[in-house]
C-alpha cells in the first residue's frame, strides 16, 4: 500500500536536542531528587528505553507526568540552542511537494515546534498532536488514524525511540528508525524491521520509490 501519511517525531529526528535535553534533565534530577546522569557514559543512556531510563534515573511512573511537563519548560528555555538536524527542512518540503501529507506527534510543545522548525516549515504538517505523554503515543496515532480515515498500512511513522517503534507497532503503521537520534543505533535497530535512515536525506526515496 503506498504511503499516503508520514507522521514524524521532533526531538532526535527533525531537533537536535539531546545536549539540550541531558542538561535539563540534570537540573531536574536536583529539584525532583532522582539520579542524575551527570559523568555517565552516553553511549550507555542511548542503549535506553525510556521506561529502562526512569527505572534507571529512579523515577516512579506516578511522577513521569510531572516531570515531562516540567522538562518542556526547561527545554523551552534552551530552545535557541536547538536546530534541526540537516537536511529536515528540504525533506519536509520534498515530500509536501510530492503529495505526501505530514503529521507531527510530539510530546514537546508546538511552541517549541515552531521555535525550532519556523513557522513556514512547520505549516506544512496537516496534522499536530503536540504535548503527547511520555508513553502515550500509541493513544494519539490512534487519533490519527481516526481523524484520517486511513488504514494504518497507508501510513508510515519516522522516530528515533523505542517507544516510537512500539506505538506505530502496536496501531499497524510502518516505522522507520533514524540512525542519528537520542537512541543508539543497534539498540533502536533491534526494534526495526526495516534498516536504519542514515540521514534524513534518504526518506523519501525509502518512502516514495515504487513497490
Amino acid at each position: 500500500m503506498p504511503c499516503q501519511l508520514v507522521v514524524f517525531d521532533l526531538d532526535g529526528t527533525l531537533a537536535d536536542s539531546f545536549d539540550t535535553f541531558r542538561l535539563c534533565l540534570d537540573d531536574a534530577a536536583a529539584v525532583h531528587g532522582f539520579r542524575s546522569l551527570a559523568g555517565e557514559d552516553t553511549a550507555h543512556i542511548r542503549r535506553m528505553s525510556s521506561r529502562q531510563l526512569m527505572d534507571h534515573l529512579g523515577v516512579p511512573l506516578w511522577k513521569v507526568p510531572t516531570l515531562a511537563v516540567d522538562m518542556r519548560r526547561r527545554m523551552f528555555e534552551r530552545i535557541d540552542a536547538i536546530r534541526p538536524f540537516p537536511g529536515a527542512e528540504a525533506t519536509l518540503h520534498h515530500l509536501h511537494r510530492h503529495g505526501v501529507t505530514l503529521a507531527l506527534v510530539t510530546s514537546n510543545t508546538r511552541d517549541a515546534a515552531r521555535a525550532v522548525l519556523g513557522a513556514d516549515t512547520l505549516a506544512l504538517f496537516h496534522h499536530l498532536h503536540c504535548g503527547a505523554s511520555l508513553f502515550g503515543k500509541r493513544f494519539k496515532l490512534r487519533e490519527l488514524l481516526w481523524a484520517t480515515r486511513l488504514a494504518p498500512g497507508a501510513v508510515t511513522c519516522i522516530g528515533d525511540e523505542i517507544r516510537d517503534a512500539d506505538a506505530a507497532r502496536a496501531v499497524g503503521m510502518g516505522f522507520l528508525g533514524v540512525a542519528w537520534g537520542y537512541t543508539h543505533p543497534e539498540a533502536l535497530q533491534a526494534h526495526c524491521d526495516a534498516p536504519l535512515l542514515g540521514s534524513l536525506h534518504e526518506l523519501p526515496a525509502r518512502l516514495l520509490a515504487p513497490p
